[in-house]
């Protein structure tokens, strides 16, 4: 018998012991109201958006210039795009944006140079410029071209 009872004060001994010793479950969140959480970043968003198009419209000035009239004024034109492609990004990004504004074919490398550019501003004012270049090249009278000879055996 005095090992029955041994047993059992073990066993109450051991629930007693693992119910002091575990703790009590906190509740994960508090409440499930997550208004003011959503209200606070709103906030946050148009503070960012509002100081990014105030950044935009300081660092995007509108570049005036005119066309080169003259083959020498094209090649200045054309050396000082190139070495603002070897300066800093901002300069970069200004050639790129005068070589689109130009339009000439002679800026064709530049624009596919700026393309691989580090930063991501000078890439996209490049894939913008190229866009007017692509497409097939017309011809300048457009003729009609004739079927091939063997006409009959492709129907």
């Amino acid at each position: 018998m005095t090992q029955l009872f041994a047993g059992v004060a073990t066993i109450v001994l051991a629930i007693i012991l693992y119910g002091l010793g575990r703790r009590p479950k906190k509740p994960f969140l508090r409440s499930t109201d997550v208004s003011e959480v959503v209200a606070l970043n709103r906030a946050q968003v148009e503070l960012v958006q509002v100081a990014a198009l105030e950044g935009a419209a300081e660092h995007d000035p509108v570049i005036a210039w005119q066309l080169p009239s003259s083959s020498a004024e094209r090649l200045a034109l054309q050396q000082s795009l190139r070495r603002s492609m070897d300066a800093g990004p901002d300069l970069r990004l200004q050639a790129i944006k005068l070589a689109g504004q130009w339009g000439h074919q002679s800026v064709l490398p530049l624009l596919c140079r700026g393309l691989h550019d580090s930063d991501s501003r000078v890439v996209e004012a490049a894939a913008a410029a190229i866009e007017r270049h692509r497409g097939g090249h017309q011809p300048a009278s457009a003729q009609p071209v004739r079927p091939p000879r063997n006409v009959a055996r492709m129907r």
